[in-house]
């Protein structure tokens, strides 16, 4: 069942889906239409789930399922990632490429490169550990609102700083 993002707790477990590119409004609109409906028939062995979702600079999408009530079950994910996939190929976006890093380049703006190219830019000195990133693997609400938009000496992403 679907509910308010902002009534979920901050142990809701969340799963961030980033698209390599602006969503225009068009595409905003389609996104939260379906994913109303989709969270709102969300079960997991018959249990209704209580899940939300908010779209964030219009690229990142962010579910939360509180799990106090019923937990998510691997068959439940699979459905959340199988409409993931819908909409990618209903809306000829990416929200499943896990090789794209989103950060803000010198100008605030949100990008997102290949790993590969960003390791480079961190090793040539385009990038640095006070460039900002979003960290797309924190799992709880909570964590998102105080991990996610951070500086790359505060992530994961730490681990592909040049050694000095």
């Amino acid at each position: 069942m679907y509910s308010a993002f902002d009534e979920m707790n901050e142990d809701a477990r969340i799963w961030i889906y980033q698209s390599t590119e602006f969503l225009e409004f068009e595409k905003v609109e389609r996104i939260t239409a379906r994913l109303m409906n989709f969270l709102d028939d969300w079960k997991a062995h018959g249990h209704p789930l209580n899940a939300s979702f908010t779209i964030i600079y219009d690229r990142f999408i962010v579910v939360s399922l509180d799990e106090t009530s019923y937990q998510a079950t691997g068959c439940s994910i699979d459905k959340l990632v199988q409409h993931m996939q819908n909409l990618e190929r209903e809306l000829n976006i990416s929200l499943l490429d896990r090789t794209q890093i989103a950060f803000r380049d010198h100008n605030s703006m949100i990008e997102t490169m290949h790993m590969m190219d960003f390791r480079a830019a961190l090793e040539n000195g385009d990038l640095d550990q006070n460039t900002v990133v979003f960290n797309n693997l924190v799992a709880t609400k909570g964590e998102m609102e105080k991990k996610w938009e951070t500086i790359i000496s505060n992530s994961w992403h730490k681990d592909w700083l040049p050694i000095a």
